[in-house]
């Protein structure tokens, strides 16, 4: 017999499968999927691989080498989450190794000899027909089972346990996820579940990845990689609030739980279901395609009362918060941490500017100055241009709003909650909460009053998904309301306003996508990035040319903290243009990155000759 194994490497000439024979004393033990030891070329080093399938016959005429180690003999690699694997690498450029490293975590010596002994690998008995494909509005309140959502998503994993499925649930981050574990073990779910979280050891993060190989069916909880799970009998893939930035990968592959959902779904022909407060434009352009089936169903709007000032915190706002304290928690959103976003010369009004490599300053919530560029405390500031030492804030942050807001409610408690300053689920009570976007607490039975602030300066962010991010930030803190709860949208008129003001939420993305389309933006069309050296770059840029359907822009320096790092190409292309690109961008890297390799000036390291990224959601 022969061995097809995928080597895991990350050089893009070693992305293929290579034949290798089969000892005769591993005979019966070698199967698809475990992970053996191969020796490559001329080097004695042996290099790690996986066994992707078995087969009578190779079509390279020489001596084939023999497989020189079995690893294991747990069946790591999926056939079905292979076949996922490459198709990923294949969409996005990249290699199987790359995708590899997220599909199949890191083995534990000790837990796989454990589980080795009292399990094994259950079968895919269960047939199934063509899967739906839809999308849905989930009602924005908290009942007192939980966030509606999530009772959802309950709902549907206990259909799908009773019909004998699997069940793969994708969430942005970890809050998202205790709360859907805590509502599925209320549900006596628990011996189904499989928390697949990336924040935890890396011996538990195993233990989940091989319980998905021995029960038959499961429910998986995780963030993005547990689109990978190996689960058996898969039914049904969730994917919950897709306009999220935590589920787009940020290293190699470049991939998005949404795409990578959409082709499992293709390959398995499961059921796949989008749900969210809002609705992200790629979704709304599936619906507008028909590809996705809305399938949304009536609830009772929010109310929301919106209001067009200068003022930061106007009577409406000072209204919200006082009578929402009356009868319980209240929820203010500001746009950012700390206790000034910015930070000016108090002489010349210049804003301040770092010491050591010019960055903006800004003051933390310790009341440090410190540069957002390079982390340095510049407590000894001097102005470039007047050499002034004395310095005036800018907008507020959480910091300074909630000193604001505890000298105005005298005696109320407050809870201040930031990425930094991590705050779980807090029990009823009358208290004021000043958040950032994401880093909002739940609260038991839902917040009395929801206030949310800078709602302009979210919308002025230099970013094409302004709008987007703006509305699904406020619509998720609006779900943390109850069921009774009021909420204030301050510094924000016009249509928008009184769009979200309706919860008109598909409407809203669906005019946010008919603008990108009339500009030719994503995600009407693919936009592709290419970082490389100045020399390399017009190299890419002359094979480009050669290439038809193909909108080139660039190359341009990209410059980070002051620094040039690298040159950027930009290609615009459509999706039917998608897999020809990907292709042909993978062998001009192969062919151009032989021998070179390049430094990154942000953080000191090796990179790749040639970065590609077929989706780049940061250049726009």
């Amino acid at each position: 017999m022969i061995a097809r194994v995928v080597i895991d490497s990350p050089l893009p000439q070693l992305d293929r499968l290579f034949d290798y024979s089969i000892p005769d004393d591993l005979i019966g033990e070698v199967v698809v999927g475990v992970r053996v030891r191969v020796q490559f070329g001329r080097s004695k080093n042996l290099l790690d691989a996986f066994v992707v399938e078995l087969v009578e016959s190779s079509e390279f005429a020489g001596e084939l080498s023999p497989i020189a180690e079995l690893v294991s003999v747990a069946p790591a690699l999926d056939a079905a989450v292979f076949a996922l694997v490459r198709a990923v690498a294949d969409r996005q450029a990249s290699t199987a190794s790359d995708v590899l490293r997220l599909a199949v975590p890191d083995r534990s010596v000790a837990v796989e000899k454990k589980w080795l002994e009292s399990n094994s690998v259950a079968p895919n008995s269960k047939s199934f027909d063509k899967g739906t494909k839809q999308t849905a509005l989930v009602d924005p309140h908290t009942s007192d089972e939980g966030p509606v959502w999530a009772t959802q998503i309950r709902d549907k994993c206990i259909a799908a346990i009773q019909a004998g499925t699997s069940v793969i649930v994708v969430v942005p981050d970890f809050r998202d996820q205790a709360v859907l574990l805590e509502v599925l073990n209320v549900a006596e779910l628990g011996s189904s579940v499989v928390n697949y979280t990336t924040d935890t050891q890396k011996s538990k993060r195993y233990a989940a990845f091989l319980s998905c190989l021995s029960m038959a069916c499961s429910i998986v909880i995780g963030s993005r990689s547990a689109i990978y799970a190996p689960v058996r009998n898969l039914g049904d893939i969730i994917v919950w609030d897709d306009g999220d930035p935590s589920h787009h990968e940020p290293t190699s592959p470049y991939s998005h739980t949404r795409e990578v959902a959409l082709m499992r779904q293709r390959l398995q022909e499961c059921n796949l279901l989008f749900l969210g407060h809002s609705r992200s434009t790629e979704v709304s352009r599936l619906v507008a395609l028909k590809f996705l089936e809305d399938v949304s169903s009536p609830f009772k709007l929010p109310r929301i009362a919106n209001t067009d000032t200068d003022l930061r915190v106007d009577s409406m706002a000072w209204k919200g918060i006082r009578e929402g304290l009356e009868t319980g928690p209240v929820l203010v959103q500001v746009a950012s941490k700390g206790t000034a976003t910015s930070v000016f010369c108090a002489a010349c009004d210049r804003r301040a500017e770092c010491g050591t490599c010019n960055g903006p300053l800004w003051i933390d919530e310790r009341n440090y100055v410190k540069c957002r560029w390079c982390n340095a405390v510049n407590m000894d500031f001097r102005c470039h241009e007047c050499a002034g030492t004395k310095l005036k804030q800018g907008s507020a942050g959480a910091t300074r709003t909630i000193a604001e807001f505890g000298r105005a409610f005298p005696g109320v408690k407050l809870v201040e909650a930031t990425a930094e300053l991590k705050t779980g689920t807090l029990k009823a009570g009358k208290f004021l909460v000043v958040a950032t976007p994401g880093a909002e607490p739940r609260v038991v039975g839902g917040y009395s009053s929801v206030v949310i602030l800078d709602a302009n300066r979210a919308l002025n962010r230099d970013t094409l998904r302004a709008t987007e991010d703006a509305v699904r930030t406020w619509s998720n803190a609006i779900a943390l309301g109850s069921a009774d709860s009021r909420s204030v949208l301050v510094g924000v008129a016009g249509g928008l306003a009184n769009k979200f003001s309706l919860w008109s939420q598909a409407e809203i993305a669906q005019r946010e996508f008919a603008t990108r389309a009339e500009l030719r933006f994503p995600p009407a069309i693919r936009l592709a990035s290419i970082g490389t050296t100045k020399e390399l770059a017009q190299v890419v840029q002359s094979e480009l040319a050669k290439q038809p359907n193909l909108e080139v822009l660039g190359p341009l320096p990209l410059t980070e903290r002051g620094v040039s790092s690298e040159w950027r190409i930009l290609i615009k292309y459509e999706y039917s243009d998608g897999a020809k690109l990907a292709e042909s961008l993978k062998a001009l890297a192969l062919k151009l990155s032989s021998g070179q390799q390049r430094v990154s000036t942000k953080s000191g390291r090796t990179m790749r000759p040639i970065r590609i990224k077929m989706d780049d959601v940061e250049v726009i």
